[in-house]
């Protein structure tokens, strides 16, 4: 592979122009002073080592240096290029219920025995991660919070997506018999993650290599609220205050009447789609695995991410190379022309 070289002083190469006039000065036998000696004994002691037929090495070595001395002057450079990938990208509040209700089966795919939740975390996996038919969240910063009869933020806004789902795979269905922490906080857990995307500037930083273009809530239960001091509207219209887009996921099939065999009872869901009306996002309802995974395909592709790769090329300078070979050109031809090459007229 070929590698680029610039000169950063190109017009030095034009001294080269003055080495065929200074060749031949070198080369050029001058008529010098004679000295007389009485014998040839005297001269034949004094003469160099058997090196004359070798003189015509010396103006090679002063050529070579002169020529070395230019190129150094011009200042050959090669480039040292790096890529930089900027993102545009998406905070993402991932709002989750883990009420006591979302230990229901209904969302659970044919053969398997799984709970709301944990469809839910397979989903909210696969779109942080990606799979075969969702690319993955990787430039997005990403949080978390879960909420049933109170809400809690379990992960800050972090590009650490592998940590995030770590503390995904700790997040459980309350226990019954907890009435204390079970019920559906919605506007709680809403208004936590609004919060927390409303600080993202003081919390993140500006960031030179992620800018942050949007910020977005994407809400998902399987109840109406029931518990909490902040209603789900009241908590929709701060997200719609801030600019934060909610959008929200009504999961399951509706609250069982007693025994499953006897029906559902469908769930009010007037507060999530007036969440999404007013913040401008979507309302969506899942009532099993397949239609929640196209959900999170349909929001993927609303909310997508923009790349830039920028290339820089930083420039490395080779002048000091021919430099050291032009002096040490120089060098060796004093040497040769002191001793071994030496000459008396």
């Amino acid at each position: 592979m070929m590698t680029e070289v610039r000169l950063a002083s190109p017009l030095m190469l034009l001294a080269l122009l003055a080495l065929p006039l200074l060749w031949w000065l070198w080369s050029r036998e001058w008529r010098r002073p004679v000295l007389r000696f009485s014998g040839l004994t005297v001269v034949a002691a004094a003469k160099g080592g058997g090196g004359r037929g070798w003189r015509g090495v010396l103006p090679v070595l002063r050529s070579a240096a002169l020529t070395c001395l230019v190129i150094g002057a011009a200042r050959p450079q090669t480039p040292n290029a790096s890529t930089r990938v900027f993102a545009e990208g998406i905070a993402i509040q991932m709002v989750i219920d883990n009420s006591g209700s979302m230990v229901d089966l209904d969302l659970s795919p044919p053969g398997a025995r799984q709970t709301r939740l944990d469809v839910v975390k397979d989903v909210f996996r696969r779109f942080v991660k990606g799979d075969g038919t969702l690319p993955g969240r990787p430039n997005d910063l990403i949080g978390m919070v879960r909420f049933a009869g109170y809400a809690d933020s379990v992960c800050p806004l972090t590009l650490d997506h592998d940590n995030l789902l770590r503390v995904l795979d700790q997040v459980e269905i309350v226990p019954r018999g907890r009435a204390d922490e079970d019920g559906t906080a919605i506007g709680d857990g809403l208004a936590l993650a609004v919060e927390r995307l409303r600080d993202l500037k003081r919390t993140v930083g500006s960031g030179e290599q992620l800018k942050i273009t949007s910020r977005v809530v994407i809400l998902l239960t399987d109840g109406e609220n029931n518990r909490g001091i902040v209603e789900p509207r009241q908590a929709g219209a701060l997200a719609a205050l801030h600019g934060i887009k909610v959008y929200t996921i009504q999961a399951g099939t509706g609250r069982v009447i007693g025994n499953p065999l006897f029906g559902r009872l469908p769930l009010e869901d007037e507060d999530l789609r007036e969440i999404a009306r007013v913040t401008g996002g979507r309302y969506f309802q899942a009532s099993d695995a397949a239609s929640l995974h196209k959900v999170y395909q349909e929001i993927d592709q609303m909310e997508r991410t923009k790349v830039e790769e920028r290339r820089f090329s930083q420039w490395d300078d080779w002048a000091r190379p021919w430099l050291v070979a032009a002096f040490a050109a120089l060098a060796l031809q004093g040497l040769l022309d002191a001793t071994w090459l030496r000459k008396i007229p």
